[in-house]
């Protein structure tokens, strides 16, 4: 705990953190928690959930803090009612022995509970623009004597509509009170934010990206639409501990995806905008708890979800575009451990697949669904683990006298494989798994003829052409194909999505690209235009051929 202590820690906090299994700190810790500590500045920081930024300015809120009064002295604005609930369990789990208390206030739970803990005193209040806001104008909540203001996932809040809320709740908050202000992006309206209520404020930005796609492994699979949920399934027999976000695109996909896991045995469930507050809640506690291992989910509905020890992201549907998928992904390969990432790509996604491989920069490796073989050796691994454990555990108890005796009476690899059928019923059935069809990469079946205005006359032959794409590129050498090279200009065919990146690459800004996508019509003009001018300089052997060319 020694790099904490050196961030000007109090001993107590060091406690703290070492109790709740700290070891390091994360890099933006390592930036943010000093520089709160040493001054009075605001602070600006672009930072993604999953990066330890909550403690990264609760630990400074709550060194700051005395626990006399019961005026609130810190107020933290998150966008969700999961995320207000998250926070809050995060900073009091940050406060240790000190006497402060920590209230979540949001939108779906009773005024009346909330009413109460304002009443007896809370030092610290996490809540939502919009109940923040109500307590505001019934008079339940004052800002007077606030210390410390977070707006905590700006761009969220902004997204979802709260800019005028926020806007009123930071017109209550006293003028000498300290801004902290953290954002995963840095749009246009997040700034103007800072530069209106905020006071010569610092800005930090962490390149946590690239870190979060480091951790995570990312696969796809290339499915039939039919055939995701049996994909599914497998992917998830071959995990011993499989414990994952599964997106959909709609509410009613994921209530249907959620209850076709529950009937195959699974420990699932699903949240959309659908459900009540309380269901919520429920569905997410039992997550929190391993008790459901499976949360099914829309992009909305899952704001706010931050759990760190997620093994798998699954993109049963894919996102609408990148920054959705790097939001996605960015659920797993948190905290320093290693996360997957799968998606289930369909014929007609294969286009939005290879731009997405270029656009995200990660490598995206093309998966192999697991045959039934393959999944029921890795259930026959997990079950004789779990058997092996239990042996090891030695607590036998009550069966250990009449293991004896069974022993004593009977064939004991038979008895063995009584208990198992009785204990896992029909975990290696064959019959439960349903066939899949594999589907064979098809790389070029969409493909774009493109035009360059470079040919014979600038040294271009196939080879040197193919060369050069793939050199500017990165575009396999064999998906370029159809090539033909004229004195001028030359012509090559290559997939939809290569084609894309091909041009963005050699765009030129000052004039005509020298790569652009072929007209027909033009491409049969230039060719014409072509051979005529090699005909008009052909010598003319005799008046004969002469007449001969003439007529025809």
């Amino acid at each position: 705990m020694e790099q904490f202590m050196n961030l000007g820690l109090s001993k107590t906090m060091v406690k703290t953190l070492a109790r709740k299994g700290f070891e390091i700190p994360t890099p933006i810790q390592n930036t943010v928690i000093p520089f709160l500590l040493s001054g009075e500045s605001d602070l600006v920081a672009q930072a993604e959930t999953g990066t330890g930024k909550t403690a990264a300015f609760g630990i400074p809120i709550i060194e700051s803090l005395n626990s006399q009064g019961k005026d609130v002295k810190a107020l933290i604005l998150v966008p969700t009612r999961e995320l207000a609930i998250q926070v809050a369990g995060e900073i009091g789990s940050l406060v240790g022995s000190r006497n402060l208390q920590v209230l979540p206030v949001y939108g779906g739970q009773a005024f009346g509970p909330q009413f109460k803990g304002l009443k007896q005193g809370a030092d610290i209040v996490v809540g939502t623009p919009g109940r923040i806001l109500d307590h505001l104008r019934r008079g339940s909540l004052c800002l007077e004597t606030l210390s410390f203001m977070v707006l905590d996932e700006a761009d969220q809040m902004l997204d979802m509509g709260f800019i005028e809320d926020i806007r009123t709740i930071l017109s209550h908050a006293p003028q000498e009170r300290r801004t902290m202000l953290f954002s995963a992006t840095m749009p246009a309206a997040v700034i103007t934010i800072a530069r209106q209520y905020m006071r010569g404020y610092k800005t930090i930005a962490m390149n946590t990206k690239p870190h979060a796609v480091q951790l995570t492994e990312q696969i796809y699979f290339e499915v039939r639409d039919q055939d995701k949920f049996e994909a599914l399934c497998r992917v998830i027999d071959m995990e011993p501990d499989f414990f994952g976000l599964v997106f959909c695109r709609t509410r009613l996909d994921t209530a249907e995806l959620a209850s076709r896991l529950l009937k195959r045995g699974y420990a699932a469930d699903g949240i959309h905008g659908d459900i009540s507050q309380f269901d919520r809640e429920r569905i997410m506690r039992g997550f929190r708890e391993k008790k459901i291992t499976i949360l099914v989910a829309t992009d909305v509905a899952a704001r706010g979800i931050d759990i760190n020890n997620l093994s798998h992201v699954i993109n049963y549907d894919m996102p609408q575009d990148a920054d959705s998928y790097i939001h996605r992904i960015g659920r797993t390969g948190r905290a320093g451990n290693k996360g997957i990432a799968i998606s289930f790509v369909v014929s007609k996604e294969r286009r939005f697949l290879e731009i997405l491989r270029r656009t995200v920069g990660a490598s995206m490796r093309r998966g192999h669904i697991p045959g039934v073989s393959e999944v029921l050796a890795a259930k026959r691994d997990k079950i004789r683990f779990n058997i092996e454990k239990a042996v090891a555990d030695n607590k036998a108890g009550l069966y250990a006298d009449l293991a004896v005796e069974m022993l004593e009476n009977g064939n004991a690899s038979r008895l063995l494989a009584a208990c198992m059928r009785i204990a896992f019923a029909d975990e290696l059935d064959t019959s439960s798994y349903g066939e899949i069809r594999q589907i064979n990469p098809v790389e070029n079946k969409s493909r774009t003829k493109l035009f360059m205005a470079r040919g014979r006359k600038q040294g271009i032959t196939p080879q040197k052409l193919v060369k050069l794409i793939h050199g500017q590129t990165g575009v396999s050498e064999r998906l370029i194909n159809d090539i033909k090279i004229f004195d001028d200009f030359s012509y090559l065919s290559v997939p939809a999505a290569e084609a894309v990146i091909i041009q963005k690459r050699f765009q030129n800004k000052k004039g005509r690209p020298i790569v652009s996508k072929a007209k027909s019509e033009n491409a049969q003009t230039l060719h014409r235009k072509t051979v005529q001018g090699n005909n008009r300089k052909a010598p003319v052997r005799n008046k004969s051929d002469q007449g001969r060319r003439a007529a025809g």
